[in-house]
């Protein structure tokens, strides 16, 4: 089992936003988090990337607690919003660094389309670009599970295309997938599962 997830609680600002969240997701697996504005999608992604420590509950990665596995995790924002002063090649030798991991491939660059704008500010790029750039810096590594908050956001249809593509391939290759999306037909085109909070 790549992720399990045991009756996750958090309150923020006195709300409270997950109450009993639990789910498995094996290897090969995708599953889409549905909801509302405001149900808790983006609370819950940000605690199984190790982000938000829940008030109750447990994650576990492939039996590891996150603190011990997050080397084996990628995690891409809502926001996706790396270091404006870094250059997206910066950016993917950092997290090569901090995952202790080769460098990402020049073929997968150049796939995901960063290549045009690697030595560019990142503060200086679009959205859909920026979006890129933190796809291929979560792909680092060849984590167990990426975890990507409302990955379509910003791209346009051929950038929504490669990233369903990009997601089958990860579960394809025996690696997860957890995204929280309103875009269902994404979620139907890599075949998530779905769960709805």
């Amino acid at each position: 089992m790549t992720l399990s997830v045991r009756s996750l609680h958090k309150r923020l600002g006195g709300r409270q936003v997950l109450a009993g969240v639990g789910f498995e997701l094996a290897d090969g697996e995708a599953l889409a988090v549905l909801g509302a504005n405001g149900c808790g999608k983006t609370t819950l992604l940000r605690a199984c990337a190790g982000v938000l420590e829940p008030d109750e509950g447990s994650i576990t990665l492939r039996g590891l607690p996150l603190r011990h596995a997050r080397r084996h995790l990628g995690y891409v924002p809502e926001a996706a919003d790396p270091p404006p002063h870094l250059t997206p090649a910066e950016f993917l030798r950092l997290c090569a660094s901090l995952r202790r991991s080769p460098p990402i491939d020049a073929a997968t660059v150049e796939r995901l389309g960063v290549t045009p704008f690697l030595d560019q500010r990142i503060g200086s790029l679009s959205l859909g670009q920026r979006r890129r750039a933190c796809l291929a810096a979560a792909l680092v590594g060849a984590p167990w599970l990426l975890v990507l908050d409302e990955p379509s956001n910003g791209l346009d249809p051929g950038g929504v295309a490669l990233l369903a593509d990009v997601l089958v391939e990860h579960t394809a290759a025996g690696r997860a997938v957890l995204f929280a999306t309103h875009d269902l037909a994404l979620a139907d085109r890599i075949g998530a599962a779905r769960k709805a909070l």
